[in-house]
């Protein structure tokens, strides 16, 4: 038996994986490409031959997958009902409201405890003191769970049991984080169209600021060192759209921002980082 158990080894989920390892938590880890546990059994991780054998293998099962929907096939098609009981789940895919409520129900049918969770950092960011996680579900579960997912960033907040908390405050600050985004971008065309340098603008924010970062791509022109692109944007505005419909709240703003995806993804951009909509921007206005 190891402590804590990772499914699904993508950037982020072997992120999570080293962190467990490097708090000194024994960990057994699966992908079902095999080839990814490699760098984590050379950390001493535990390497399970199947998600059967990996979700045996602990009681608390982290799993960080594209989305719930694969979360919930792993569990069918593999036939974990019958080893489930007992253990406690942490998603950590990325998902809606409605599908963490959704999920909730279904795990529950496997007298299986369940915690939703958000990651807002970056990969590289896992277990910085800055790094913000989101869970909610079962206060009693969460506690069992505290001590292993405090090496994963300094600042873990725990929502309650509204199972929908983690997911909705993540696309929350998304949005923040997407017109935020556009502020400073549009900021920066601001600046180029009054001869002012970029740069002068970014040294405007303190370094570490999030809001530098689209400002500095656009002073360096290096688009292509992604955080983030916009491809990847998209599906999370997507589900931000989604969230509109199915809560029937006004989607006026995603859907603006939408357009001007759609249409940097168009021209080309969607390999680019978020900064790249400058480009579709630029264009001069005949007004």
């Amino acid at each position: 038996m190891t402590e804590i158990t990772m499914v699904g080894l993508g950037a982020m989920g072997s992120a999570l994986a080293r962190a467990f390892l490097e708090a000194g938590h024994a960990t057994t880890v699966w992908n079902r490409t095999s080839s990814k546990m490699g760098p984590l059994l050379a950390l001493g991780a535990n390497a399970a031959m199947s998600i059967s054998e990996a979700v045996e293998a602990s009681p608390i099962i982290v799993i960080c997958v594209d989305n719930y929907e694969i979360t919930r096939g792993l569990i069918l098609e593999n036939n974990l009902s019958g080893i489930l009981p007992g253990r406690t789940l942490i998603q950590l895919s990325t998902g809606s409201p409605k599908e963490a409520i959704e999920f909730e129900k279904f795990i529950r049918e496997f007298d299986c405890e369940y915690i939703d969770g958000a990651i807002m950092p970056y990969p590289d960011g896992i277990g910085d003191d800055n790094a913000k996680l989101l869970f909610a579900g079962p206060e009693d579960a969460y506690n069992l769970c505290l001590p292993f997912l405090r090496c994963l960033g300094g600042d873990l907040r725990y929502l309650g049991p509204n199972i929908k908390g983690a997911a909705a405050l993540d696309m929350a600050l998304l949005t923040h984080e997407l017109c935020s985004h556009l502020g400073v971008i549009h900021g920066s065309l601001i600046c180029e169209s009054e001869n002012i340098s970029v740069g002068e603008f970014a040294a405007m924010f303190p370094e570490d600021s999030v809001d530098r970062i689209p400002i500095d791509i656009v002073h360096s022109g290096k688009f292509s060192d992604a955080g983030a692109t916009l491809t990847v944007w998209e599906g999370a505005l997507q589900g931000i759209q989604n969230q509109a419909k199915d809560s029937k709240i006004n989607s006026e703003v995603p859907d603006f921002i939408s357009g001007l995806f759609k249409r940097a993804i168009a021209a080309g951009y969607g390999e680019e980082d978020f900064a790249a909509i400058i480009k579709i921007l630029r264009v001069k206005s005949v007004a």
